[in-house]
């Protein structure tokens, strides 16, 4: 039995090493390309007066400021006159703008660059925590503060800064470039990228590529691995929230019942958040594993990735320490806002949560809000779903040659960086367009700090100085590789 044992044990050894050993590189082999001289200090400044003009959304109802996102859009108009004055510009719900350089090759489907105006606001009364005013565009220790600088000012800029430079040296596109600038993305983009996708669709407009902002260069945040990984999301995690709500006795806070209810509901979230939802290893996940950083890990990781079909349990145990890594193989559970009360000697009559749910690729709606009322199992609360429940959108192609000209052009501008596939955890313009395109992408060609996504939507928002240089380089490779590229969907024109 032991020489048996044995030869098993030497066998599942053999095998997990020989599916470690073929793990097969999806790294493109990138030749040195010329450095496009960019003017850094231009950019800089023209960057820090967009993030003064404080174009922030709002829900709807809540009043937009438009005379900040006019004065956006003339400002752009006078920093990016070679833009303005080739390219046609159409204005969409008053505020997003959809720029179009008509190609040579008309029949070509386009190139679509996405990036948006809209910033999230700053949480009253958090303006003295920033280290730098959030609308002031101070450059210090080497970075840009202000609210938009990451997300996503920067995208823009970078696009526009590229556009411009190319016109200046004479470039004629073969294939048309559509550069789409929503005005309301951080509150679903409704009224903007919704009604440009609408547009393409109505016009019969066709679309080999989409880029769109979303993931980054991280630095330091896989383990396993020393080189930065650039994580280009293919698929983006579905959206939904429920509201849970409690009706009370009220009445005076000297004579309480057993449990009021705020304890009623304070009891429900503190369920939810034990009784997580199960994790789940597939999809663009799985794929940013496999096929991404897999091959390139150390030779022990690799054994690790590439028998996934038995090591699952491990990785999943490892990535449930990160909050950010555990989000990309479970629904995630988030109570975000609570309203009970109004004095404080008053029990309050009602009690209310929100609590918002992100769903993995597969999960519904209505499914998930079957599950939380199971969890909370309480017939005084009452569960329904806030708003519209948005599922996952469907993963886009890494086998498409517009996957590749994507990759190579990550490469040439960060040549040390590894291309994964990876599934995003929140939301953006680019989901419009995945009906139009099956080779959507989002990403941002950006070194990512560790806090970098906690930054994006709080305090100390910043970008490093010398990443406006990179982004500028990036979006004039990509529109050049691009436009002289092959890609699949111009076979069927």
């Amino acid at each position: 039995m032991l020489r048996w044992f044995g030869a098993a044990f030497l066998v599942l050894l053999l095998v997990l090493c020989l599916r470690a050993s073929t793990l097969d590189s999806m790294q493109p082999e990138i030749a040195p390309v010329a450095v496009v001289e960019v003017d850094s200090g231009g950019l800089l400044e023209r960057f820090r007066g967009g993030l003064k003009i404080p174009t922030v959304s709002r829900q709807p109802g809540e009043g937009m400021d438009t005379e900040a996102f006019q004065a956006f859009r003339a400002y752009l108009a006078q920093h990016y006159p070679r833009v303005h004055d080739r390219l046609e510009l159409e204005l969409i719900s008053r505020h997003s703008l959809l720029f179009r350089w008509p190609g040579g090759e008309p029949s070509l489907p386009g190139t679509v660059l996405l990036a948006h105006q809209d910033v999230v606001p700053v949480d009253t009364g958090s303006e003295g925590d920033w280290d730098h005013p959030p609308y002031e565009a101070v450059v210090a220790d080497g970075y840009i503060w202000g609210r938009g600088s990451l997300d996503d000012k920067f995208g823009l800029f970078s696009i526009l800064e590229a556009v411009e430079g190319l016109i200046a040296d004479g470039f004629h596109p073969r294939r048309t470039l559509y550069l789409a600038f929503g005005h309301d993305e951080e509150v679903g983009g409704g009224d903007g990228a919704v009604q440009i996708a609408r547009l393409f669709a109505e016009r019969g407009w066709t679309i080999a590529l989409v880029v769109d902002e979303g993931g980054a260069i991280a630095d330091g945040m896989v383990p396993g691995l020393d080189a930065p990984v650039a994580i280009v999301g293919v698929a983006e995690k579905g959206y939904m929230s429920a509201l849970l709500e409690v009706d009370g006795m009220g009445g005076h806070s000297s004579a309480p019942p057993n449990q009021s209810a705020i304890g009623i509901l304070a009891s429900a979230i503190v369920k939810l958040e034990d009784n997580r939802f199960p994790m789940r290893f597939d999809g663009a996940t799985r794929a940013f594993f496999e096929r991404g950083i897999g091959p390139e890990s150390s030779f022990g990781m690799r054994v690790i990735y590439g028998n996934l079909w038995l090591f699952e349990p491990l990785v999943l145990a490892m990535l449930d320490r990160s909050p950010m890594m555990a989000a990309m193989v479970r629904t995630t559970t988030a109570p975000t806002i609570f309203h009970a009360g109004l004095k404080e000697n008053v029990l309050p009559a009602r009690a209310q949560a929100t609590v918002n749910f992100r769903l993995l690729p597969g999960e519904k709606g209505d499914e998930v809000l079957e599950e939380v009322r199971r969890i909370i199992s309480d017939e005084r609360i009452t569960v329904s779903m806030a708003g519209r429940a948005r599922e996952a959108s469907p993963s886009s192609r890494i086998d498409s040659r517009a996957w590749a000209t994507l990759a190579e052009t990550i490469r040439e501008v960060f040549p040390e960086a590894i291309v994964a596939p990876y599934l995003l955890l929140g939301g953006t313009d680019s989901r419009y367009f995945r009906d139009l395109c099956d080779c959507v992408y989002r990403f941002l060609p950006i070194e990512l700090e560790p806090d970098g996504l906690r930054r994006a939507h709080g305090t100390n928002e910043r970008i490093p100085v010398a990443g406006l240089v990179d982004g500028a380089r990036f979006y004039r490779r990509l529109i050049e590789n691009a436009d002289q590229a092959t890609l699949d969907s111009d076979e069927s024109q």
